[in-house]
Formats: structure tokens, C-alpha cells, sequence
């Protein structure tokens, strides 16, 4: 496995402020820090990139395959803090290995965004009608659908 420095410190998905992203002194490719992510939100004793890899072989595989990645790059160990980061095409997998329940809930919006032609993140709801509302006026509204 490759050993490179590449400190990773950027918040890609607020959802997950755990998940650090982070480039390498050349610029590309673009990692994140799978090590940091466990210790956060998973279990160390369960989760590994082992498990990870056999889990989600043919995903990888045909990422790989689709973004012309090779295989020996998508691995890597940050020299300064010895910890594993992956390819940060595999983020989003990597989150429904540590939390399965993002994996229902992207398939969910996959789907509707197929049926109905489009979709919105809850995040993106609130906040949303945080900008048209006032505090006052969700406040009614709330009221008002629970009666």
C-alpha cells in the first residue's frame, strides 16, 4: 500500500462532518480519511477496509472500471498520521458500510427521484423554509398540520 501525505481537514457532506476529505501535495486524486471515520461513527472491532473491499467488490470494481482508476491509488496510508484513506469515489459507499441505514435512505431517494423526476435532501427542506419562513410562521404552520 502506498504511503503519501495527505492531511485530510475538508467537510464534504455536512451530514457526515466526520468524513475528512483531503488532496495530496500534486494535486489529484482527491481522498478521504476512512481511518478518522470509523474511530467517529463506527465500531473499530467490526469495521475494516478488508471487510469493506469483499462487501462492495463489484462496486469497486467497476468505479475502477468507469473512472479509469487504478486500483493501487485508491488505497493509501497518510504518512503522518498512519491512517488508511480511500478514493473519494468511494465515500458515499464507504458511509453505508459504517451506517447501512444512508444506504436505505439514498435507495429511497433514488427511487422517488425515478418516479417523480426529482428529489430533495431533508437538509436541504429545512433550510429551505427556514429562508422563507419566520420562526413565528413555521411555528403556525407546524400547529397547524398537527391538529
Amino acid at each position: 500500500m502506498k504511503v503519501m501525505k495527505v492531511p485530510c481537514r475538508s467537510i464534504r457532506y455536512k451530514e457526515f462532518p466526520d468524513l475528512l476529505f483531503g488532496t495530496p501535495p500534486k494535486g489529484a486524486p482527491v481522498y478521504f480519511d476512512a481511518t478518522h471515520f470509523i474511530q467517529s461513527r463506527g465500531d473499530e472491532k467490526r469495521h475494516c477496509l478488508a471487510d469493506f473491499r469483499v462487501a462492495f467488490h463489484l462496486w469497486i470494481e467497476e468505479l475502477c472500471r468507469q473512472y479509469g482508476i487504478d486500483k493501487e491509488e485508491l488505497f493509501i496510508r497518510d504518512e503522518a498520521s498512519g491512517h488508511l484513506l480511500i478514493d473519494e469515489c468511494l465515500a458515499l459507499l464507504f458511509v453505508v458500510y459504517i451506517e447501512p441505514p444512508f444506504g436505505v435512505y439514498l435507495l429511497e431517494r433514488i427511487s422517488e427521484m425515478l418516479i417523480d423526476g426529482f428529489t430533495v435532501s431533508d437538509t436541504w427542506l429545512v433550510q429551505s423554509a427556514g429562508l422563507r419562513f419566520t420562526n413565528e410562521e413555521l411555528t403556525q404552520i407546524l400547529e397547524h398540520h398537527e391538529t
